[in-house]
């Protein structure tokens, strides 16, 4: 048993393992995720020197059918799942309650490993593949905001959509002629413009033909 171990180990040893332009065996095309600046659902100690809206931040994604994949950063360990419809259902009801960005994650990335204090913040910026130097929720939103491929989300829209509809709603936002990065309809300019698809910071009353049926409920109505 042993000597066939040591052969096959021996055998993987010369396997040779082509690797991309970053240096890895497979090649993953950048996602978005969700990123949740939310309120505290348990009172802490150092709630009162940070954001009142934004005082701890998490992300996720739809993963398939049914499925999301879920970054949660808790103060005594990285929580990373992969969760129900449902279970995301309760996290998006959380998110709700403060603001959510979609952002487009950076492959490979352009963070550091010197990043200090190991918060919720940095933590969530280094997953998104950032350099920021930020160790709180709402610096990171302000910092992401400047961006011009981010985009504001309407969490109440999401949750009033179905379980197939709900994986889907990710694909339209990062799909967006103006917010998708490289965009060739992307608006000269000002460079955080407003974005007539995905609705960020959408106009009260401004209405356009077929926007339920696009989805631009998913970015309308956010909130600095």
């Amino acid at each position: 048993m042993s000597e066939a171990r040591d052969s096959m180990e021996r055998e993987l040893e010369v396997v040779k393992l082509e690797l991309d332009q970053d240096g890895s065996p497979v090649s993953i095309e950048p996602r978005g995720w969700f990123v949740c600046f939310v309120p505290g659902l348990v009172k802490q100690w150092w709630h009162p020197f940070v954001h009142q809206r934004h005082k701890h931040v998490f992300a996720m994604r739809p993963a398939g059918p049914g499925q999301w994949t879920l970054f949660e950063p808790w103060w005594h360990r990285l929580l990373t799942a992969t969760i129900t419809s449902e279970q995301a259902r309760k996290f998006l009801i959380w998110g709700a309650r403060g603001d959510v960005l979609h952002v487009r994650e950076a492959v490979p990335g352009r963070g550091s490993q010197v990043r200090g204090w190991m918060t919720c913040a940095t933590l969530a910026s280094y997953l998104l593949g950032r350099k920021y130097w930020v160790w709180t929720p709402h610096g990171l939103y302000k910092l992401l905001l400047r961006e011009p491929g981010v985009c504001r989300v309407d969490v109440s829209a999401l949750l009033r959509l179905d379980e197939a509809q709900l994986a889907d709603a990710s694909l339209v936002i990062a799909a967006c002629e103006e917010c998708a990065p490289g965009a060739p309809k992307r608006r000269p300019g000002a460079p955080k413009p407003f974005c007539i698809n995905c609705g960020r910071d959408l106009v009260p009353g401004w209405e356009r033909p077929g926007a339920q049926q696009q989805g631009t409920a998913y970015g309308a109505g956010g909130r600095s």
